[in-house]
């Protein structure tokens, strides 16, 4: 058993302007969900949280690039997470607020979200899944409605690392084969 990570909750290693634009992007993921299921009828949409807006990746482990010399510049990794499946729906919930961010002169970074619900996250720590145990070890909690705490993360056992490599094998295997496939056309008709 994996002892339970303390999540930080606080961005205070960071710059002040990577604060800054952090809270900005948070609030305008807040106001826009708000404002999306505002006229809801259904109970699942109409009692609809974000439960929890995690920073992860190179931000949150204090590892950025800021580079402006070379073009490159590390983006913001944000996970909200949701009261219902059918709120992680890119096109239905978050589309405006993606858009407002990417338009909004004062954050001048890409801010990249992904929006799963409280039981996928914690389904995936139960199971060991790294990407999940990476984000409880290494996140940082922007915000959090209480009473919506993530599963202690537990070791990989053997039998699902390789379910999971099983999966990610047949997923992936398919554009293997086209991508080698066109390689294989496209050196014939260069003869």
């Amino acid at each position: 058993m994996c002892e339970t990570p303390r999540m930080k909750n606080d961005v205070d290693h960071l710059p002040a302007v990577h604060q800054e634009e952090l809270a900005l992007a948070t609030r305008i993921l807040m106001d826009e969900f708000t404002a999306a299921i505002s006229r809801a009828t259904q109970p699942w949409k109409k009692n609809g949280k974000i439960q929890k807006i995690i920073l992860f990746g190179s931000f949150s482990r204090g590892d950025w690039v800021d580079e402006p010399e070379s073009g490159y510049q590390s983006d913001y990794d944000l996970l909200v997470i949701v009261s219902h499946k059918d709120l992680t729906e890119i096109a239905d919930y978050w589309y405006v607020a993606e858009d407002k961010i990417m338009r909004d002169l004062a954050i001048a970074r890409p801010v990249n979200i992904i929006v799963h619900t409280l039981d996928e996250v914690n389904r995936g720590l139960k199971r060991g899944e790294y990407f999940w145990v990476d984000i409880a070890r290494d996140g940082i909690i922007l915000y959090d409605l209480p009473g919506s705490e993530l599963a202690t993360p537990m070791p990989l056992t053997a039998e699902d690392a390789f379910g999971m490599a099983s999966e990610y094998l047949s997923k992936q295997l398919p554009a293997v084969d086209r991508w080698l496939t066109a390689l294989m056309h496209q050196g014939v008709s260069e003869r």
